[in-house]
């Protein structure tokens, strides 16, 4: 009677085909682990920016925003300055460097943190969050020359890098003064 067993072939062919699949298995799972972090973390991005963006420029219940300018009244810096919106409120916006957050003070009352909740950090790009352009689309640091306003916001979690599973979202917009 002959002997069953399997062949060196057969016992390679199946280490082989093993190690494939575990290793197809295991980046499937790095993927799986990776955005299950990564995603939520870019939606609080995408959000934090979206929203600090809609409140700056349309307003909410409290006040009206940069669409509603009636003229700058103030620019300290690219990241701090102070308008009249049409219903007569001085609004002033502010971007805290040191703690990377986003501030609107309401007609000199106690600045409020915008959007309305933490764990985001916001940033100018390059280091500006705001540019100010006169009527010959040349930057101006005069408020009475002001005639459009760049934002040019970068929400972020942590360092903002996918290799680290954190998120990051650039938005910009602009507004004319009227």
């Amino acid at each position: 009677m002959g002997k069953k067993a399997f062949t060196l072939i057969e016992l390679i062919m199946v280490m082989a085909i093993i190690g494939i699949l575990a290793v197809a298995g295991a980046w499937i799972m790095t993927y799986f682990v990776e955005n299950s972090v990564y995603i939520p973390n870019q939606l609080s991005a995408d959000l934090t920016a979206n929203e600090a963006l809609k409140i700056m420029v349309e307003g909410d219940s409290t006040a009206k925003g940069l669409r509603f300018t009636q003229g700058v009244t103030a620019i300290t810096s690219n990241n701090n300055f102070t308008f009249t919106n049409q219903t007569g409120q001085s609004i002033n916006y502010t971007l805290n460097t040191g703690t990377n957050l986003l501030f609107r003070s309401i007609n000199g009352g106690t600045a409020a943190q915008i959007p309305y909740y933490a764990g985001v950090n916001i940033f100018g790009q390059s280091g500006s969050l705001f540019t100010y352009y006169d009527a010959g689309e040349v930057v101006t640091a005069v408020p009475a020359n002001v005639r459009r306003i760049a934002i040019n916001l970068i929400a972020q979690t942590g360092n903002g890098s996918f290799s680290s599973w954190q998120g990051q979202s650039t938005q910009s917009t602009s507004i004319a003064v009227h």
